[in-house]
Formats: C-alpha cells, sequence, structure tokens
C-alpha cells in the first residue's frame, strides 16, 4: 500500500503521525512510505532520518496522493481538494465540531478513522496517552496564567510551605485519564483538588485511588458544580464523549461566579468543550482570553505544545493498525478487529459512528451494513 505521512498544517502542531521507526515497520512489509518535507521537524526527526530507512520524502500533494493519508489531527480547509473516493485518512479526527469537514468527506466518499474512538477492551487506547499529557499540561498552563503578568490572580500556585501560605484550589470536571493525571499534577504541586463525577462507580474508583490525599470527590449536578467552581483557582472541564459534541454543561453563570484572575482549562474543546463562554477554541500561539475577570485556555490540540513527547507517545499505539491496514485492507481489517471498526467514523462517504452523525446532522449508517 502507499502510504502518506502528512506534514500538520494546524497552527502551533508540531506533532507527526510517525517516527522513522515506524517508517521503517512500514517499509519493510512491503509499503511505500510518502513523507511529507519537514513532516518530523517540530518532533526532532529531520528529512534524512527518515530517507535513511526508505522513506521518499515528498510535496505536501504528493503525501496526499497515497492511498491511506496518516496525520495527527483533522485535516485543514485547505486539504479538502486532497479527498477522493476510496482515500483513507487516519488521525484524531474529533470530527464533531466540524460540520464542515464531515460534509466534505460525505460528498468525497471517502473513509475518515479517528483515532480518538478506537476501543480496546473498554479504553479508549490512543486516546489515553494523549489525555494523560493534556491533563497534566493543563494544570501546568493554569498555574502559568494565574501569575499576575498575564491577568491572573496573582498567586503561586503550589503556596509556600514555609510561610503558611495555602496552596491553592484545582476544581475538574470529569474522572476519567485526563481528570486524574490533573488530579496527580495538582497533587504533586501541593493543591486540594477538588473531582466532580457523575458515574457512582467511577466515583468509588477515584475515591480508592485519592484515598488519604488532598483529593475530595464530589456527584456532578448542575448545584454542585456550581458551588464548587465558585471557590476554584484553576477549574479543569475533562468531559469528552466520543465521537459526539458534548453538551454546554458549565453555564455562563457559573462563570459569572468565579473569582477574578482565575483560569478556565477546557482539555476537551477538541469535541466542542463545556464551558458556555467558550465560543471558538483558541490556539497554542494565542491561547488565553478574557471574560467576565476569567481567563480561559481554550487550545484543541495541548499536546501539539510538547510535539517530541506526544509523537513518541502516538506512534506507539497507532503503528500495529496502520501495519494492518495496509497487509489486509480496510475491508478485511475492519471485519478481523473491532478495535480498529471503533475508529471508522466515516466509511466510504457514510458516517458510521452514531454520537458523530447526531452531532453533524447526518444519516447515521451501520458499518456492518456496509462491509
Amino acid at each position: 500500500m502507499k502510504i502518506g505521512v502528512i506534514k500538520e498544517q494546524k497552527e502551533g502542531e508540531g506533532r507527526v503521525a510517525a517516527t522513522p521507526e515506524n517508517v521503517k515497520r512500514m517499509v519493510e512489509a512491503g509499503n511505500e512510505v510518502l513523507v511529507e518535507e519537514n513532516a518530523g521537524l517540530g518532533s526532532g526527526f529531520s528529512n534524512d532520518e527518515y530517507k535513511n530507512v526508505g522513506g521518499k520524502i515528498v510535496s505536501h500533494e504528493n503525501a496526499w496522493s497515497a492511498d491511506l493519508a496518516i496525520k495527527v489531527k483533522e485535516p485543514m480547509e485547505s486539504e479538502f481538494k486532497y479527498f477522493e473516493k476510496g482515500k483513507i485518512v487516519w488521525g484524531f479526527q474529533h470530527l464533531a465540531s466540524s460540520k464542515e469537514t464531515v460534509d466534505e468527506m460525505v460528498k468525497s466518499g471517502m473513509t475518515a478513522i479517528g483515532g480518538e474512538t478506537i476501543e480496546k477492551d473498554g479504553k479508549l487506547e490512543l486516546l489515553a496517552p494523549m489525555s494523560a499529557i493534556a491533563g497534566r499540561r493543563s494544570v501546568i498552563m493554569g498555574a502559568y496564567y494565574l501569575e499576575a503578568q498575564h491577568g491572573g490572580e496573582g498567586i503561586l500556585l503550589p503556596g509556600v510551605d514555609i510561610s503558611n501560605i495555602e496552596a491553592g484550589r484545582v476544581v475538574i470536571f470529569g474522572g476519567g485519564n485526563a481528570a486524574t493525571n490533573a488530579a496527580q499534577m495538582a497533587l504533586g504541586l501541593g493543591c486540594s483538588v477538588v473531582i466532580i463525577e457523575l458515574n457512582d462507580e467511577r466515583i468509588s474508583e477515584l475515591e480508592t485511588e485519592f484515598k488519604g490525599s488532598n483529593v475530595r470527590v464530589v456527584k456532578s449536578t448542575e448545584d454542585n458544580l456550581a458551588k464548587e467552581i465558585k471557590e476554584a483557582d484553576i477549574f479543569i472541564s475533562t468531559i469528552l464523549i466520543p465521537g459526539s459534541k458534548p453538551p454546554k454543561l458549565v453555564k455562563e453563570y457559573m462563570v459569572k461566579s468565579m473569582k477574578k484572575g482565575s483560569v478556565i482549562v477546557d482539555v476537551a474543546i477538541d469535541q466542542g468543550g463545556t464551558v458556555e463562554t467558550i465560543d471558538t477554541p483558541t490556539t497554542i500561539e494565542n491561547p488565553i482570553f478574557e471574560k467576565y475577570g476569567v481567563l480561559h485556555y481554550a487550545v484543541p490540540n495541548q499536546p501539539g505544545a510538547v510535539p517530541r513527547t506526544s509523537t513518541m507517545a502516538l506512534a506507539k499505539g497507532n503503528i500495529d493498525y496502520i501495519l494492518e491496514i495496509a497487509s489486509k485492507g480496510i475491508v478485511d481489517a475492519i471485519k478481523t478487529d473491532p478495535a480498529l471498526a471503533s475508529g471508522i467514523n466515516i466509511y466510504n462517504g457514510n458516517v458510521t459512528n452514531s454520537g458523530l452523525a447526531g452531532s453533524v446532522d447526518q444519516t447515521y449508517v451501520d458499518l456492518t451494513t456496509l462491509i
């Protein structure tokens, strides 16, 4: 199979979908691998490193000519012209927040695989390391923007032990992988942490995991959310519904009640986010805006700010699936691997993820009826 490694066009995005080691494995498996020029530079991989393992360095257009185009993020509008029937694109698509992209994919008859919806053994296998990075980084960025020169409260998040100055409070909405990583990071800084979670079983798991620490887990209700957000120095929303656009659960009145100079970080802004006062995503270059005296951090590709770490993590997860598609073909690969099938968001122009279909007003088609 001809596989194209596409250079990311998204502003501030330095990750790449394949390391030189991954390209080596693809070539050794008999594939022709077209690596877009400078695709790996943001993650510290030179063109020569790809050439030395058998990759062919090509232009952006030529990389897109491949049967299977592998990316990190969703295609940009400038790349819609490369969509065509039979082409497969792989990446963290987060298509629920981009109806225009879905419409173009459907019209072209192409296939889109979203790494964020691949589920194996009840876990979002490929999203997990990216969520962990985003969760940890959310606390770091929140601490940074709490400083006065950035418009924040002017507090040092860890506090000062020798002067008995307490550390700040971090409130985390949701109890998944991003949330636990954010909580661990905040605890490491000495913060008091509140996790707001809906599922009773998950609440019990979190209480066990953080037993004896400065973490309090509360049931997710509108009243509890409104109460806890008032006291937050950093509020981190991690609510993600794979494939779907989440509801705006963090209401405008709640944001208005927050302390002036406090910080909101919406980890799941890729899918549209849960904060009513965030209308559009921000970027790594311009990550913050202020509303009602509260700083909003709404960067959809947070792991892209640490591309070397992120690329190494995602490349470990995607390579076996890519090799599987290349060796078996997309139909047989889907039929024999339920995890891969769970990642098919669009197949030959049909929306095969029910949550996505509902989010972008498209007709849902069961994948099993198409293969």
